[in-house]
């Protein structure tokens, strides 16, 4: 760890370093992914060679690939589609302009068809093939350009410059080209590109193979890139070592992931192709780590364990994938501090922020070995194995926890409780830790009327929520565990901080929740922040109806979803970060929180601007963010230049939503499933969801939209489990 006395040379030297070197926009992106292998492309499969953009081939936080350029006689081809929407495949066809050929004859455009196909399983495996389409044979040169820098993805972000280490000069042995670099941490990085057949010529990243095509005639390259990771003294570490084997384990997995679409069949076609898109995505961000797998947060730049990401994803597809819960709270569970580290902002007990795993994070540079600056990953924890036991009834995973949990509890009781009020505040003590530990964690997220910045210790809104219904959902838990006094504590803390928080954070002048409170008093803005305490429970019902009425006026609602700050606000900025953008997660939070106050229509209004949000993005994507300008206004929603797309809790926005309007509440540890005013908008007639799977039951449960009502079938059940259905 840097001594104290670097901190203000380190803070001065990321500053200036951030200036010149953020990433532009990656809008448009293709990516496919497998485990801890992602290739980002733009969407006419290239990766240009230039240092501030985020596309490249990218294992353990390390760009393998930063430039990769196709050419047809020294011109780039024209795409005619592209597709990614397979998540481990991608397909790219491509014509070509007119041309001369290698013998002077003129090739008239879109007479050649290239067709690139590609697979990810642990390397890239792409098939060039160019059909000829003309009366006459063509000669030509198909040429790559490739590049390779080695950086870490902190200083592709612009977060931390590079270190002193070379990239190695490239080299060709007749049969495949090698990017190779020695790391300051000693590990050796390579990026191996083989072809079949070999090129024609090699000039150092120029590889040039000499096509002679006849008329209705195809020519096929084929190209593998693979990357290993080499160590002093052991064997070099690949993502996976058999790529045929494990080309066939993805076919079956994403085979898996369609009979599960096939388990929620809909009247409507377009909301079948966005939910199947959703879990695809889903499927696509698993990594592993210590042997359980979790979501990957998102693509390029958090790409990585995440405790908050991960656990709210887990959370949002529970009805579908209890399993990924469980493995989700375990490899969280492995990474809980147990000691005090302020480089790290590690305290006992707390859940980590981010793990990284590359040349900056082996030498210690940055905090992220793991980092630990997060308020809410600790109560989402929390409540994340309470909601996996109200949907399995596994109580065994609760003891094999029960120390985990205490210390979540003694985190959240003591190290979060600084000011000794009983609020949950954070503070930053790394000097290179980010200075927001909530959600919205850029550095002006959290900020007052005026424009002025929230100063630390803080204690965001959502955090206390999380904290209230983390307490009131544990204490049946503990029941369960035989302590009676333990449960009965915790209710009672539960029903104090709700007291509390009503009486501090709500604003009378404002009829609103304060964003925060600080180390000066009250963050006084309209934000989304209190919005999420409804799906918590700890907003009193005599405030309710004022927040659910100003989030739905003009300047928070765009009527696409939720802003995360109000128009009005002296830092709102439809492209700010978090300061007036649309997050899909945010949103299916609130929607879920409009559920458990009543607001049926309200909830319905932000499923559908969600539903028609992901109907406009390419391919039904719904990105990390998008701008929070006003559907009114521009008719399409806006992106956001450098949103991560897929990432995780955007693609479980659509699930975690649908089960809101579904009105579906597990309660396994009573034998029960209840059914809640269930409620289809007016673009969804029926909902068939099968094998609804509560404790060891399974039921197939028909959703039928009649008129203005919503009424529920059980079309059948196995065991017995008792169905409750509350119109």
């Amino acid at each position: 760890m840097p001594g104290t006395s670097d901190r203000e040379g380190i803070r001065e030297a990321w500053d200036i370093y951030k200036k010149h070197t953020l990433s532009t926009s990656i809008i448009n992106e293709m990516v496919i992914r497998d485990n801890e292998l992602t290739f980002v492309t733009q969407e006419h499969g290239e990766i240009p060679v230039t240092e501030n953009y985020g596309y490249g081939l990218y294992y353990h936080d390390c760009r393998y690939l930063s430039g990769f350029l196709i050419r047809l006689m020294d011109t780039p081809p024209t795409r005619v589609l592209s597709s990614d929407e397979k998540g481990f495949r991608s397909t790219l066809m491509v014509t070509n302009p007119e041309m001369k050929d290698c013998t002077g004859t003129t090739v008239p455009k879109e007479t050649l068809l290239g067709t690139i196909a590609t697979v990810i399983p642990g390397c890239i495996r792409q098939s060039h093939t160019i059909r000829n389409f003309n009366t006459f044979p063509v000669s030509l040169n198909l040429t790559f350009e490739f590049d390779a820098d080695f950086a870490d993805m902190f200083t592709i972000r612009g977060i931390y410059p590079p270190t002193a280490a070379k990239v190695l000069p490239v080299r060709y042995d007749g049969k495949s080209l090698y990017f190779s670099y020695e790391g300051e941490d000693k590990l050796c990085r390579n990026t191996i590109i083989t072809f079949e057949p070999s090129p024609t010529r090699v000039k150092e990243k120029v590889c040039t193979f000499e096509l002679k095509i006849a008329p209705h005639d195809l020519q096929t390259v084929n190209v593998e890139i693979s990357v290993k990771e080499i160590r002093p003294g052991q064997e070099p570490e690949r993502p996976v070592k058999n790529p045929d084997q494990r080309m066939n384990q993805i076919m079956r997995s994403y085979v898996a992931t369609l009979e599960c679409c096939d388990y929620i069949p809909t009247s409507n076609n377009i909301f079948n192709s966005i939910l199947s898109r959703s879990l695809a995505d889903l499927k696509m961000m698993r990594m592993s780590l210590k042997g359980h797998e979790f979501h990957s947060a998102g693509v390029p730049w958090y790409d990585a364990l995440f405790g908050r990401d991960s656990i709210i994803s887990a959370l949002q597809i529970l009805p579908l994938e209890a399993g990924l819960a469980k493995s989700t709270l375990l490899v969280n569970a492995k990474y809980q501090s147990n000691r005090l580290d302020d480089w790290r902002d590690q305290e006992p007990g707390k859940m980590l922020h981010e793990l990284r795993l590359g040349e900056l994070a082996n030498l210690n540079l940055i905090p992220q070995t793991p980092y630990y600056g997060t308020v809410d990953a600790t109560p989402l924890f929390l409540i994340l194995l309470i909601e996996y036991v109200n949907w399995t009834g596994d109580i065994e995973l609760v003891k094999q926890l029960e120390g985990n949990v205490d210390q979540a509890l003694k985190w959240i009781d003591i190290y979060a409780n600084t000011e000794g009020n009983g609020f949950t505040y954070y503070a930053v003590k790394s000097p290179l830790g980010i200075y927001n530990h909530g959600w919205k964690d850029s550095p002006d997220s959290i900020s007052r009327s005026d424009g002025t910045l929230a100063k630390q210790p803080i204690a965001v809104a959502e955090v206390q929520g999380y904290v209230y219904m983390a307490k009131r959902g544990l204490a049946p838990l503990l029941r369960q565990l035989g302590r009676k006094s333990d449960a009965s504590r915790l209710e009672k803390e539960a029903g104090e901080l709700k007291e509390r928080f009503n009486r501090h954070f709500w604003m009378k002048d404002r009829k609103f929740f304060a964003q925060a409170l600080d180390a000066e008093g009250v963050c006084d803005v309209i934000s989304s922040n209190p919005a999420q305490c409804l799906w918590t429970g700890i907003i009193d019902q005599k405030y309710v109806k004022y927040l659910v009425d100003r989030i739905f006026r003009n300047d928070m609602f765009t009527e696409w979803g939720i802003r995360t700050l109000s128009s009005k606000e002296r830092r709102y900025n439809p492209l700010g970060y978090h300061n007036g953008t649309v997050w899909p997660h945010d949103n299916s939070i609130i929607t879920m929180g409009l559920r458990k106050y009543g607001f049926i229509n309200e909830m319905s209004l932000l499923f559908t601007g969600m539903y028609e949000a992901s109907r406009a993005f390419e391919g039904y994507r719904l990105p990390e963010c998008f701008a929070g300008l006003a559907r009114s206004e521009y008719g399409i929603p806006v992106k956001y230049p450098v949103a991560c797309s897929p990432q995780a809790w955007a693609s479980g926005t659509i699930p975690f939503m649908l089960t809101a309007c579904l009105g579906i509440a597990p309660d396994a540890l009573n034998n029960r499933l209840i059914i809640n005013k269930p409620h289809l908008p007016s673009w969804l007639d029926n909902v068939q969801f099968n094998n609804v799977k509560v404790g060891n039951t399974l039921t197939d449960l028909n959703f039928r939209r009649m008129e203005e009502d919503t009424l529920v079938n059980v079309s059948k059940k196995s065991g017995d489990i008792n169905v409750l259905i509350e119109y």
